[in-house]
Parts: C-alpha cells; structure tokens; sequence
C-alpha cells in the first residue's frame, strides 16, 4: 500500500465513510471527504491526525461537483448509498445505481487512478442459505430493492474494460458495525428490548457481520493495490458467528434479556415474504412499526450467511483484524451512551 495516497471519500457523514475518513486521516493519508451533509457533519468535523482532511458538500448525482471533487485524487472510494428501508425502489435506484454511474464517470473524466466501490454481500446472498461461499458466486437479484441495486452497481463498476485507466475493486462487507451504526442494529436493539426479537430456527444459523474499523483496513489495504485491480473481495470479520451469539452479545452488552422466542424458519419466510409485499403500499410510520419482517430482517436473522474471507486475506492481506467480541463491545458502548443520554434528557423534560 502507497503512502501518502489522496482518496476522495463520497459518502462520507455515513458509517461506512465518516470512519473511513477518520481512519485514513490518523493513519497520514490526504482525505476529500464529501456529502450533502459533509460540511456540519460531527463525525467529520472532529476528526485530527496527521493526514489532511478536506470537506465537500456534493451530491453523488451532480457530475460537475463530483469532478471538482475528484480532481487531483488517486482513488475514489464510492460509500455513498441509501440502505432506507422505506424509501421507494426508484429513489433507492436513483442514488445507489445513478450515482455510481455518475461517481465512475466522473473519476474517469478527472484521470482518478482507482474506483473502489463499496458493494454489499447482499449480492449474492438472495434468501437461501450460503455456506463458505465465495467471489465466483454469481450475482443474485432477491427482489428486495437495496440488494437488487447493489447488484446492479457493482455490475455496473465492474463493467470498467481492463484497458482502461481507471481500475476498478468492489468490496462486500456484511451487515456493517460499529458507533453511530443506523441501518440494522438500532432496530434490533429495540426488538430485543421490548421483547418481540424471535430466534429463527433457534438461532443456529451463520450471520455475516463486520466492524466497521475492519472494514476500514481492508479499504486502506486495496489503495493502489494492484492484486486488488479488476477484483471483487467478500469481506467479514472472519469468524463464525451466529444469529444466537449476535444477539445474546447485543442483550448482554446493554443490560437487556436475551431472546428466548423462537419460531421457525418456514414460518419466519412466510411471513416475512407476505408482509414484505404489501408494506411499501402503507405509510410509512406502519412500515416502520413492520421492520423487523422485512426481507433484510430474515436475510440478518434467518438465512446462513457464511462467507469465505480467503481471497481479502491472501490478496488483501486482510489478516490483522479487530476481534467481534472487542468490536462490539466499542459498538455497544456508544449505544448504551445514546441510551443514557436520552434518558437524562427525557428526565429534564419531566
């Protein structure tokens, strides 16, 4: 890995990029971090170390501010996406899909050395279960508009002809962990807290979770990484979790009861499937109140996700990683300052 490499961030007020930014800054590297948000972002605004970080505000389908963005940067890492479990499949389309196609032709027109792109498991997951499962697993559409999108923008990266100047890497992490996490988990911890978390199956099954900061690595360890050029990497924590052990870590690190419901799994896809079809047709406060029967719900709770790591750590050199145990424990400690806090404030108001 190149020192000192200037990398444009896109995304970067969400999970994914605002701890990509801050990893990359302490670790000496030149950051363009840039969102609609990137300029009040708190995340982004704390970050110090001994790289140089500078934000943008920019939104990923505005070709123009992109190129601006861009200009003098050797990698462009594309985090930017929506994983809005509400929003509508053309909106989801429009800034996963789009904005890739805009965010690759930008990098190509200011002669941006790489393109990584951020891309998902969810690729090739569907709704079966996957046992060790690697890259030359073909793409799969499941119908749910996050995962089918993914497919379509890595697909789209993917594309880039080997002849060009701009190499290409996609990257899939798993259900993504971490502080300031907005996706999965705060939902998953309301579940459990109020008691209506279920284990499928009894909660045997294989999840495909990664820290954030591990995920971060491996971004930093395919700058200008020639073994990374052209290629797709599956990227976990590299260890076999379960559906049991992940939520049994999230009730013991806050306090809560573990989960004793069980339910099975044929039952679980039922349900999830039927409801699924008709929630987008409901407004939205009822679609939130059926999160936890969405189709990524099941994917999270439901399906064996077992992925194989090898390539990333043989090619990556994704080896020197953050256990699950102490990655959640950071997690679960921001959370439960979240908590705190929104009780003293709750307690004031009173």
């Amino acid at each position: 890995m190149t020192a000192n490499v200037k990398v444009a961030i896109t995304g970067a007020s969400g999970l994914v990029g605002s701890h990509l930014a801050e990893h990359l800054v302490q670790r000496g590297h030149t950051v363009v971090a840039m969102s609609r948000s990137a300029l009040t972002e708190k995340s982004l605004t704390a970050i110090s170390g001994p790289g140089k970080l500078t934000l943008k505000q920019v939104d990923v389908n505005d070709q123009a501010a992109l190129e601006n963005a861009f200009s003098g940067c050797d990698v462009v890492v594309h985090a930017a996406g929506t994983v809005d479990p509400y929003g509508s499949r053309q909106s989801i389309f429009k800034t996963n899909v789009e904005g890739t196609r805009t965010a690759l032709a930008a990098a190509r027109k200011v002669g941006v050395q790489q393109f990584i792109f951020v891309s998902s498991l969810s690729v090739i997951t569907g709704q079966g279960d996957q046992f060790d499962v690697d890259e030359t697993a073909e793409l799969k559409p499941c119908g749910e508009s996050y995962a089918d999108s993914k497919v379509e923008a890595e697909r789209l990266t993917m594309s880039e002809p080997a002849s060009s100047a701009l190499k290409v890497t996609a990257l899939r992490p798993g259900f993504i962990y971490g502080p300031r996490e907005k996706a999965w988990m705060p939902r998953l911890i309301n579940s459990i807290g109020t008691g209506k978390a279920m284990l499928i199956g009894g909660g045997v099954k294989e999840t495909n979770v990664i820290y954030v900061g591990n995920l971060s690595q491996a971004i930093e360890n395919s700058l200008l990484n020639a073994r990374a050029y052209g290629q797709v990497f599956n990227l976990t924590d590299g260890e076999r979790i379960t559906k049991k052990q992940l939520f049994d870590a999230i009730a013991d690190g806050l306090g809560l009861p573990r989960v004793t419901k069980q339910i099975p799994v044929p039952v679980a896809r039922f349900a999830c499937e039927m409801i699924s079809s008709f929630a987008p047709f409901l407004p939205v406060e009822k679609q939130r109140t059926l999160s936890r029967f969405s189709r990524a719900a099941f994917r999270l709770a439901g399906v064996n996700q077992g992925f194989s790591v090898k390539k990333a750590e043989k090619e990556l050199h994704y080896i020197d990683r953050i256990p699950f145990q102490v990655g959640m424990a950071k997690t679960l400690e921001y959370f439960q300052t979240e908590r705190n806090t929104k009780a003293e404030k709750e307690a004031v108001a009173r």
